[in-house]
């Protein structure tokens, strides 16, 4: 058997959770054994599995650790720094979101390839320390938002960053899949405890240029999914029953 350890900070425990949660199916396939444990400020997620499956299992990990730091730790950094002035509550969330989303896959790249070659990876500690030029572009778009926000202001910013966007999500009983019909669940690196509009949050996070809805939304991921994707959202029969 060989072992593979994710570490980070333990209030980021729920990094590691994602992680477990959304890799849960490939795991039980590859016969690993997990489990999260505390020590020292730290949460360690252990995977065990047979060494004919370790070198998949690791490029999965890396994958979602990647998730983790282009979208936790990005989410964060952006709270800390960007003001959002006129902005309610979900719309700075919506903001938020969007930056992420805007260059994610190329963020989360750029972190995979920071990822490999390491036998067990401290997420906080890559981060801080192999990935300062990935802060300096942050840093950077930080420098460029607006202190306050007037209007339509988000609106358009946010159907601006959508515009070549060409992916295409699925929405069913408020969870929002993928064109092969995988559950995404980004959103729970964000805020947990922002529900309102989770569903458009998830949908921004998927990178996508349309949504089919299959099933009826609560009233504010409809309200904003229609004001920025229009007429690239399609109503399924199931949205009317």
């Amino acid at each position: 058997m060989v072992q593979i350890i994710l570490t980070d900070k333990d209030y980021n425990e729920g990094n590691l959770d994602y992680i477990r949660f959304t890799l849960s199916e490939l795991l039980e396939q590859a016969e690993c054994r997990t489990g999260i444990a505390r020590a020292g400020g730290r949460s360690a997620l252990s995977v065990e599995c047979p060494a004919y499956y370790a070198d998949i299992v690791k490029r999965e990990l890396c994958d979602k650790a990647a998730d983790v730091i282009a979208v936790n730790y990005k989410y964060d950094y952006f709270k800390r720094r960007i003001p959002t002035g006129g902005l309610g509550g979900i719309e700075k969330e919506l903001l938020m979101t969007s930056l992420i989303a805007a260059d994610l896959e190329e963020d989360k790249r750029y972190t995979y390839g920071r990822l490999k070659g390491f036998g067990d990876i401290a997420i906080d500690g890559i981060f801080h320390f192999r990935l300062r030029p990935l802060k300096a572009k942050w840093q950077g778009i930080v420098n460029c938002m607006p202190e306050y926000f007037r209007g339509s202001q988000l609106k358009d910013f946010i159907t601006y960053l959508l515009e070549d966007k060409k992916r295409k999500v699925f929405v069913e009983d408020e969870k929002v899949y993928d064109a092969q019909y995988r559950r995404l669940t980004r959103g729970e690196l964000m805020d947990k405890g922002m529900e309102e509009g989770r569903i458009v949050r998830e949908v921004l996070l998927s990178g996508c240029g349309e949504v089919e809805v299959h099933s009826p939304l609560p009233a504010t991921d409809e309200k904003y999914l229609k004001e920025y994707f229009g007429d690239k959202i399609i109503l399924g029969r199931g949205y009317f029953s």
